[in-house]
């Protein structure tokens, strides 16, 4: 008997766990609690990534074919932040191509910058043009995916 007063059958009337229960029934309640925090992690985090925004840095070049059409080709999509606020985006895309054009002008590259599109020159080749843009995007839309982009 574990604690407890005898009832009419001999047995303890106390409702503690046999000790042999404990480790079992504090294993479940773990593994229910360590879930319960994975699935409200998982939807803050979902949460998050609806309400805010990302920085994206879109590299592609431009070429003219022998039509006289202009060519682009997207190279490559970089993630480069998340921020809460659009403003704070903004800011963060103008300074990032800001640094991208004062980085290629000090190494002596032919660079341009109009808003938050860095143009570059690029040598050897068909691609004369290179640029860098860096744009604001929702946290749940990924640009690598979007189409027409």
């Amino acid at each position: 008997m574990i604690g407890g007063s005898p009832g009419r059958d001999g047995r303890s009337t106390s409702r503690q766990l046999d000790p042999r229960m404990r480790l079992p029934t504090i294993g479940a309640l773990l593994l229910a609690f360590a879930l319960m925090v994975s699935l409200t992690e998982n939807h803050v985090t979902a949460a998050l990534a609806d309400s805010g925004w990302v920085l994206w840095e879109h590299t592609y070049e431009v070429f003219v074919d022998d039509n006289k059409n202009q060519q682009r080709r997207s190279v490559s999509w970089k993630r480069v932040t998340a921020v809460a606020a659009r403003t704070d985006c903004d800011d963060r895309r103008m300074r990032e191509a800001r640094a991208e054009f004062d980085l290629l002008t000090g190494k002596g590259v032919g660079a341009t910058l109009t808003g938050s599109e860095v143009g570059f020159d690029q040598r050897n080749t068909r691609f004369k043009r290179g640029y860098r843009s860096f744009e604001c995007w929702p946290g749940a839309v990924d640009p690598t995916k979007t189409k027409g982009k």
